[in-house]
């Protein structure tokens, strides 16, 4: 998962002599990371097969945009009499429309294809880009200086980190005050972040 890149952050700046490409991949797959629970999206093609509860209605609503569907399942039946939502303007509601409806179940329906929030020929969104930079940039000082971690660290994004191994712990706090104020406390970023999220979570086994 990478919605920026190494060459990214070399071109704010960063020095190779001094920071080694693994250290800023790290950076960036928290920043990512972080990203994905907030908005309850993605933000790059996956394909994979995503199993929904059929509700008996004519819609089934999915959790993340399909870009792209193989195969729809209900039950053990490979089924063609459906209508796939996967215009642009569809990313942010998803769903597949069938006439005769999606008969009620537990997991009863899958769903195969190209999943994420992506742009029409398949690409990360550039705000979204931005966003993921701005997070890696932020904790930057904090793969070797403990007191810039303490002062430069995003409010929320991490509640612990541990400089040798680099290794990260996400804030819960920072997905719960999603939708009721501030989320990283840079004005670009959580406006960014809130024009992406869900208005819901919806839950699926992948």
């Amino acid at each position: 998962m990478s919605y920026c890149t190494v060459e990214d952050l070399r071109a704010e700046g960063i020095s190779e002599e001094h920071f080694e490409d693994a250290q800023l991949e790290r950076l960036i797959a928290t920043s990512c990371e972080f990203i994905d629970r907030v908005t309850g999206q993605w933000f790059e093609l996956r394909e994979k097969a995503i199993r929904l509860d059929g509700r008996g209605g004519k819609n089934l609503v999915l959790p993340v945009f399909a870009f792209s569907v193989d195969y729809v399942k209900v039950g053990c039946e490979l089924i063609d009499d459906y209508v796939l939502y996967n215009r642009m303007e569809d990313r942010a509601y998803p769903k597949i429309f069938r006439c005769s409806g999606w008969p009620k179940g537990r997991l009863n329906v899958e769903v195969f294809g190209q999943w994420g929030y992506v742009e029409k020929d398949g690409t990360t969104p550039p705000a979204i880009k931005r966003a993921a930079m701005k997070l890696a940039l932020y904790n930057f000082p904090a793969l070797t200086d403990t007191e810039a971690q303490e002062e430069n660290a995003i409010r929320g994004l991490l509640t612990s980190e541990t400089t040798d191994g680099h290794s990260y712990e996400l804030s819960e706090d920072a997905v719960s005050e999603a939708y009721t104020g501030a989320i990283t406390g840079d004005t670009e970023v959580d406006q960014i972040l809130k024009s992406y999220m869900r208005s819901k979570f919806r839950m699926a086994i992948v």
